[in-house]
């Protein structure tokens, strides 16, 4: 039987939260102040539809007041992290979220709750494949993330976004940082095993046992297609098939098979 792969954890939406100390003392309305304070409180017990309208409660009394910005980083955080019962609403979510980010932007926020919203934009542009804007979000949110965990995802994830905006050689200089500045960490250890890519492929599935992969591969050269089997660390094998030179050449191709395999992923 096929293994439904889960996301790896550099896929997982949420970048981790940065301890939140930002304006919420210096709105002008008591009530307002509430609804804000309230609206982190919902966010941190997953509450997601109470923190959005807590959220806009505070900006219905305050909608260019301080602490706006505030009020929409948490209204676009739920979104992020509000779960999605199909594809079509977490496209919606993701969307929600982008617009509430861009929005707090223009209240121009002080420059540490700059970096948290810019760093949340370029993570919900990553996974709306827009990986321009993610990097210019994570190029501009860097030098004022303070975390050093935050920081190694945010250069990790740059990496990723210049590979797959082809820009190969960046992706080498920035997987190095990785590795150089956060030694011994999930992203640099991610860093060392994606440097020197240069092509992508679409990993179909993953079997348990080789009599299943077997039939699998004779399936797909039945149809003209020449697979790749890989065996993981666990011994499970995996079908691949590419390489191909660009991600988008690797989006359509995993187009191709995604009536046969759903949950077939672009690797690296």
């Amino acid at each position: 039987m096929p293994i439904t792969l889960t996301r790896p954890i550099h896929a997982v939406i949420a970048v981790a939260l940065l301890a939140l100390t930002f304006a919420t003392g210096c709105a002008t309305n008591q009530a307002a102040r509430h609804d804000l304070s309230a609206g982190y409180a919902s966010l941190e017990a997953k509450r997601y539809d109470q923190a959005i309208q807590q959220a806009d409660a505070f900006l219905a009394k305050e909608p260019n007041g301080a602490g706006s910005a505030e009020a929409l980083y948490l209204r676009g955080r739920a979104f992020e992290q509000k779960v999605a019962a199909n594809p079509h609403e977490s496209k919606g979510n993701l969307q929600s979220a982008r617009s509430s980010y861009i929005e707090a932007l223009t209240r121009r926020p002080p420059s540490k709750l700059e970096s948290t919203i810019r760093t949340s934009l370029g993570n919900v542009a990553y996974f709306q494949d827009d990986y321009a804007t993610a990097l210019t979000q994570f190029q501009g949110a860097l030098p004022h993330i303070e975390n050093a965990d935050t920081r190694a995802w945010t250069l990790y994830r740059m990496g990723l976004c210049q590979q797959r905006l082809g820009q190969f050689q960046q992706a080498d200089q920035t997987f190095a940082l990785v590795q150089q500045h956060h030694p011994g960490s999930t992203p640099a250890q991610r860093a060392k095993e994606r440097a020197g890519v240069r092509s992508f492929f679409v990993q179909l599935v993953t079997f348990k046992t080789a009599a299943s992969a077997d039939k699998a591969v004779a399936a797909l050269r039945r149809e003209g297609v020449e697979p790749a089997r890989v065996e993981n660390e666990q011994g499970f094998q995996q079908i691949r098939v590419g390489p191909v030179q660009s991600y988008a050449q690797a989006i359509s191709l995993k187009t191709r098979f995604a009536d046969r395999y759903p949950d077939a992923i672009i690797v690296p």
